[in-house]
């Protein structure tokens, strides 16, 4: 085979409802919406890609694509350097690198079928396939999407953090679970230290427990509550307040580790955080960091620097799922559980089913990503198409 050229791009913008309304202090939602990616080739063989769901992610990766008809699929870095060679050729910030990544995760997908091996062996290698995944645990419990007075007076009320727990607890049964990470609202610092207390109580001293705010705290209530979290041991603060700075007079008053996947999302965010110790853990999202290569790169300057990575999720497809677990499996910087909540949509794309066995994914042996869509599923969620050919 001298050449794998893309022959046609096919992008289709899904539905994916959830199996509860889950709500953070950026979102009351029980569906969520994501890009499928089909990259064909002349040598016969698609790949499969994923990206973000939002109607701008999905007409980037559209006009993208044309850009890419008559390229080497194989040819990755020619690629990304004729979307950016630098942070300043991508005019269309995280949307722009999510968009890219999703088509790169395609091309990664049909070079490893050509040749026969797996994303995480072209990476470098499997130092593991039993993977680790959190549980994510909404702000509350509510019986269906409500309106905004409605749910801030439920925040009133700490009681209300037993149907949290509740919930944890029914899921650390079903799965096996034994990482959580709790998506305050931000709403009130009573309400989410009586959650954190309680969820440390009920699941005991070895769980791992994360808190996260997605930065909606400002700096003095965001350090006055990690202060008052301190006796729990969580495993992180996950963007407990906004920018960098934010980040690095917050961590400068705790012990426990702090991360982010909201402040520090490309590579020349890298040299401020890592100058001002803002962060312990580069929780870094795969489609905002624009790709698998982006991604080795930013491992690699972290485990220089001596910080962690770890995975970012939330709902996405068996698609992105599975490209996480490659990633886990490949880099060895990466040792904590990675985010996702694959459990919590009510339905996939995927031929295959994906279990949580003991609070792990295990990554899939065929070549690729190793798994296939299945065509009916694919159809029945689909909302918008779009296909490119040569």
């Amino acid at each position: 085979m001298t050449k794998l050229a893309i022959t046609a791009v096919t992008l289709r913008r899904i539905r994916l409802p959830l199996d509860m309304v889950y709500v953070s202090s950026m979102y009351v939602m029980n569906d969520t919406y994501r890009t499928v990616v089909e990259l064909e080739t002349d040598a016969g063989l698609i790949g499969i890609g994923e990206t973000l769901g939002t109607e701008e992610c999905f007409a980037l990766a559209a006009t993208l694509a044309k850009s890419w008809l008559g390229r080497d699929a194989r040819d990755r870095l020619g690629l990304r350097r004729s979307f950016g060679r630098s942070v300043f050729d991508n005019r269309n910030g995280r949307n722009g690198w999510s968009a890219f990544a999703g088509l790169e995760l395609a091309a990664w997908d049909v070079t490893g079928k050509a040749w026969g091996l797996g994303l995480a062996e072209m990476m470098g290698g499997v130092v593991r396939r039993d993977i680790e995944v959190v549980c994510p645990l909404p702000a509350v419990i509510v019986p269906g999407v409500i309106g905004r007075a409605e749910l801030l007076a439920l925040f009133r009320d700490p009681k209300n953090a037993k149907g949290v727990v509740d919930y944890a607890l029914a899921q650390r049964a079903k799965h096996g679970f034994r990482c959580f990470k709790y998506k305050s609202a931000a709403a009130s610092a009573i309400y989410d230290l009586a959650v954190m207390q309680s969820l440390r109580e009920a699941l005991g001293p070895d769980a791992q427990l994360r808190f996260d705010p997605n930065a909606a705290y400002g700096p003095a209530e965001a350090t006055a509550l990690c202060q008052r979290l301190e006796p729990l041991a969580l495993e992180f603060y996950e963007d407990p307040t906004d920018d960098i700075e934010g980040l690095a007079n917050l961590r400068a008053r705790v012990t426990r580790p702090v991360a982010t996947n909201m402040c520090v999302i490309q590579l020349d965010h890298l040299p401020a955080a890592i100058r001002r110790e803002a962060i312990d853990v580069v929780l870094a999202d795969l489609f905002m960091w624009g790709g698998v290569s982006n991604y080795r790169i930013m491992a690699d300057v972290a485990a220089s620097f001596g910080l962690d990575v770890a995975i970012h999720s939330l709902f996405e497809t068996g698609i992105g799922t599975t490209a996480n677990l490659h990633l886990a499996a490949a880099l060895p910087r990466v040792h904590r559980a990675n985010d996702s909540g694959h459990h919590v949509i009510a339905a996939d794309v995927l031929a295959e089913p994906m279990p949580i066995v003991d609070g792990r994914m295990r990554l899939p042996e065929k070549s690729g990503l190793g798994v296939a869509l299945d065509r009916d599923k694919l159809t029945n969620l689909t909302v918008k198409e779009a296909t490119v050919r040569a």
